[in-house]
């Protein structure tokens, strides 16, 4: 008689490593404590006690997606650095698009998440973003890039359920016949409005609204240094 296939050995970071593999494959709804378990070769109960369920395993699969976020030591002043961590935050929620309405739905309080989010405003607190506009500097990039982030990781999973991409003049005559069937749009601005409507969310457009939005922090930080000076 064969002996029983003995049950590889887990912890939670297998778990969660394979729980992301999983989702970036199908999506959240593919998640399920069985079928994890056996892409393990664990048992569902060896699942169970490292998680309690799974709502407890997304959230830590989420935790560990924004671990990502945290900054990395760089040079250079708060331009700089707040240019790098709006680019950090895109690129680790774009790494895994399947889980980015869970970190960009809502404001999260777990340990992981105030720490790392901590980390982020000293960052910028200790590259010279004044503290009278730290709150308003923190919120006013944190929402452009996750909102933005949030935009590209819808586009990118209804494009991969679609059979094929669509060139730019393709999606301009489809935001074309989207415009003619609304009543009171006007002719002449039909077209203007599907070549705008129909542009592509990528690394440049994302770039020019980061470089737009530092520039207008930047005036607001000499404002309130000219006001400073007056008082």
């Amino acid at each position: 008689m064969a002996s029983a296939r003995p049950r590889a050995e887990l912890s939670r970071d297998r778990i969660l490593a394979a729980a992301l593999d999983l989702i970036d494959a199908k999506g959240l709804n593919a998640l399920n404590m069985r079928d994890l378990g056996g892409a393990l070769g664990a048992s569902t109960m060896g699942m169970y006690r490292h998680f309690h369920n799974k709502a407890e395993l997304l959230d830590a699969v989420v935790d560990h997606v924004v671990e990502g976020f945290a900054p990395t030591p760089i040079a250079g002043g708060w331009q700089t650095q707040a240019r790098s961590l709006s680019l950090r935050v895109r690129a680790a929620m774009l790494a895994h698009p399947e889980l980015a309405d869970l970190i960009g739905r809502e404001l999260r309080r777990s340990p992981t998440s105030l720490r790392v989010n901590t980390e982020i405003i000293e960052r910028l607190r200790v590259a010279g973003v004044p503290e009278a506009l730290l709150p308003h500097t923190y919120w006013a990039i944190s929402s452009y890039t996750t909102g933005y982030a949030l935009l590209e990781a819808q586009t990118y999973r209804h494009r991969r359920k679609s059979a094929a991409r669509r060139s730019d003049a393709e999606r301009q005559r489809k935001l074309a016949a989207m415009l003619q069937a609304v009543e009171d749009i006007p002719v002449e601005v039909r077209q203007g409005a599907a070549v705008v409507l129909s542009r592509p969310l990528d690394d440049g457009q994302f770039l020019f609204g980061l470089d737009c939005l530092l520039r207008g922090l930047e005036d607001r930080f000499a404002d309130l240094g000219t006001v400073q000076t007056q008082a």
